[in-house]
């Protein structure tokens, strides 16, 4: 039996007044009249009222004194976690020269504020960012046309005796796609052209300006993946993520185009942190000399943007502007699929700073506690100083020395509350009495800070002219823990200690995990995907987890988790599991259903609500994430089971107005009807098409309509790809 909290006393407002008045008419029989008119009954609800709001506190002592004991175990609640950002600046209409960005920028998205990690040059040019596209089926009488055009002049591209394949692609702007590049697959070369322009209709004294403004700067490019897969991989002994090898380079000629066309120079790289699983800056450096940055000489034209050449700009007015190019290789290697890419960009975090706050000096007395003006402060930018000494963060003030040893002079810091304790003198110092207590520190606003894109366009204290935006939304926003999700937590933390040992703890720990909105885990230990086609239990020492975010704002129905909230758990878990386990972090991979219902009515009932009703309970019962408001045992639809038809009826059977099924037709992905679609490893059913109509059901082949199929344009491996531009037919 549950243990039950004692209330002192359970009387409410009518219960006083009934008792009291039964109590009146023994002691005061001569009080007759009891009606509401009454004066006497008028005092006697007052004093009920009265007495119940002091009952109200006195109940309040048990649930009070709970919360205290659950304070004492040290288990606070989690704080609010910052939204991050790529932001992009301009200097368009600023003086031409470079101007240099340090980080801690104020930044805003209306009311919401942001502070930039990093500084940046921002020159007095733009980047074009292109690639090379592969035309998917030229014609082969075209191809053979190339073919022999270049055979015809003699030039030897490939630089031996190989054959020479030509390869037709056309110049694309990374902007202008509507989704993601598959550098791998999409381009020729594997490669991510930048073209760096001067201003429009630029002069020569005007390109010479910005060669200088050039010279031994650094250029920040922001690479925004979208990750192949949403998975993650941690294995004994080695980091989660494996960054890529991203190299830069720059056209080997100086600014009046002398040099052997082709031949780069590679340029000094930084390569971004966390990437490809998270947006990342990419910081080149180039030439030290103005007189290293340019391009080749206007080449023939049948030699322009053919082989390891640039891209050929086709605009005659950007084709003015260029004044160098930068080619970014490593991209395919990595498997990368680009949602976005720029020049002069800085990663910006939600956050709010207090330069300095003075809080109630010292007062020499053991566990001193005092308030921050904000709760939800990151951790990580606390600095307090005591007498202008700086103190130390620590969250094991009960293991400090004592006052007086060296590593004495620490606090403790509640993150959610903005609450700060010192330690009682054995165990950590304690301010002395009238010393001065300073503070700085960042606090964040929690999902607020999820703006769209280009929501972050003010800098106040931007030079003139500068300009800048975010091109794609910020995320990794997280509101704080409310007090009741926390009291859920603690017997889980107690439980599992902060170490991932059994399936439970690998739950609990991953639900705990910071920036990331966890709405459904399934842990299935002893499986490998890739290496176990059967059930959990084969594969020792590896465990696969499933996740699915609660949100998602692409895929509301289906959702999938993205490369920050990979990484985000990634980073929780690492340390937290034993070192002798695998962790394998999947997504699920949704295998598409096909449905169609014929269903009969009651009579009176409207055919468009029951309809919706069916298609909604079909919905929830193939949901991958558990229906919680309607059930709170639900874990949605479990893995390694089949959907069969026989179940699907029987719950539309089920819903209200529904006099009985005339049929069910289920089908696979493919659209070929069966009784039941197995669905093995992490799959999840996705309804791919739901049709629910009265009669018969309507056909499988009526609901799926024709598909457009796929084509394979692959015409065997050349001996040498020789990229070669598209000519448009009409010039």
């Amino acid at each position: 039996m549950p243990i039950q909290l004692p209330a002192i006393d359970d009387r409410d407002h009518a219960a006083l007044v009934r008792d009291t008045l039964a109590l009146a008419a023994v002691h005061a029989p001569e009080w007759t009249h009891t009606g509401p008119s009454d004066p006497g009954v008028t005092l006697v609800e007052l004093f009920a009222f009265m007495a119940e709001s002091l009952l109200y506190r006195a109940n309040l002592i048990p649930e009070r004194n709970r919360l205290k004991f659950l304070q004492l175990l040290g288990i606070g609640l989690r704080p609010a976690q910052p939204a991050s950002a790529l932001v992009q600046f301009s200097n368009e209409a600023g003086e031409r020269k470079t101007i240099t960005l340090p980080s801690g920028l104020p930044l805003l998205a209306g009311a919401i504020p942001f502070l930039s990690d990093t500084g940046l040059d921002l020159p007095p040019v733009t980047g074009l960012v292109v690639f090379k596209r592969v035309v998917g089926t030229p014609d082969p009488a075209l191809l053979d046309y190339y073919r022999q055009l270049y055979e015809a002049t003699g030039r030897d591209f490939s630089g031996s005796d190989a054959t020479v394949e030509p390869v037709l692609y056309d110049s694309v702007q990374l902007a202008d796609l509507p989704g993601a590049l598959d550098i791998g697959a999409e381009t020729v070369d594997g490669a991510l052209w930048i073209a760096l322009l001067s201003a429009p209709k630029p002069s020569a004294a005007d390109l010479t300006n910005a060669r200088a403004e050039l010279a031994g700067r650094t250029l920040s490019i922001g690479l925004v993946p979208q990750p192949p897969e949403t998975r993650a991989r941690i294995q004994p002994g080695r980091p989660a993520m494996p960054p890529p090898a991203l190299s830069a380079w720059a056209p080997k000629a100086d600014a009046s185009g002398h040099g052997t066309p082709g031949e780069y120079r590679r340029l000094d790289a930084v390569a971004p942190t966390g990437f490809p699983e998270q947006a990342g800056i990419l910081q080149v450096t180039l030439p030290a000399s103005a007189g290293d940055i340019g391009t080749w000489a206007e080449a023939e034209p049948l030699e322009a943007g053919v082989g390891e050449l640039p891209p050929q700009l086709t605009d005659e007015a950007l084709a003015a502007r260029l004044i160098t190019w930068l080619r970014i290789d490593g991209l395919s290697n990595a498997g990368v699929q680009l949602a976005w890419a720029g020049t002069h960009c800085a990663a910006v975090r939600q956050r709010s700073r207090v330069s300095r706050e003075l809080l109630p000096p010292g007062d020499g007395s053991p566990e001193q506690r005092r308030r921050l003006s904000h709760g939800q402060v990151l951790a990580e930018s606390m600095q307090l100083l005591v007498a202008n000494q700086a103190w130390l963060l620590s969250d094991e003030i009960e293991a400090a020395p004592a006052e007086g040893q060296p590593g004495a002079k620490v606090f403790a810091l509640d993150a959610e509350s903005g609450e700060i304790r010192f330690g009682d003198g054995a165990r950590g110092a304690r301010p002395p009495a009238g010393n001065e207590i300073a503070v700085r520190f960042d606090w964040a606003s929690g999902s607020a800070g999820n703006v769209a894109a280009g929501a972050i366009k003010l800098g106040p204290t931007l030079p003139p002219g500068v300009k800048l935006s975010n091109p794609r939304p910020a995320s990794g926003g997280l509101d704080a823990e409310s007090a009741a999700d926390g009291e859920k937590r603690i017997p889980l933390v107690l439980r599992h200690r902060e170490r991932a040992v059994s399936a439970d703890d690998f739950d609990a720990i991953i639900r705990e995990t910071p920036q990331a909105d966890v709405g459904r885990v399934e842990v299935l230990p002893a499986w490998h995907p890739e290496l176990s086609p059967g059930l959990p239990g084969d594969q020792p020492g590896v465990v696969t987890c499933l996740l699915i975010p609660r949100q998602d704002p692409r895929r509301p129905d289906y959702p999938l988790p993205n490369a920050d909230f990979i990484d985000a758990v990634c980073a929780y878990l690492a340390p937290r599991r034993l070192v002798t386990c695998e962790v394998l972090l999947r997504g699920p991979a949704y295998a598409g259903i096909w449905i169609s219902v014929g269903i009969e009515l009651h009579a009176g009932q409207g055919v468009a609500e029951v309809r919706e009703r069916v298609k909604a309970a079909l919905k929830a019962f193939l949901a991958p994430l558990p229906n919680v408001a309607n059930d709170a045992s639900a874990t949605g639809w479990p893995l390694f089971k089949s959907v069969a038809a026989l179940e699907l009826a029987t719950v539309a059977a089920r819903v209200d107005g529904v006099l009985g099924v005339t049929g069910l037709l289920l089908g696979d992905s493919s659209g070929a009807q069966r009784d039941n679609v197995p669905l093995v490893g992490l799959q999840l059913p996705l309804i791919a098409g739901l049709s629910v109509s009265l009669g018969d059901p309507v056909p499988l082949s009526d609901l799926i309509g024709q598909g457009t199929g796929s084509t394979d344009g692959g015409t065997g491996t050349p001996t040498i790809r020789l990229p070669v531009p598209r000519v448009p037919e009409n010039c």
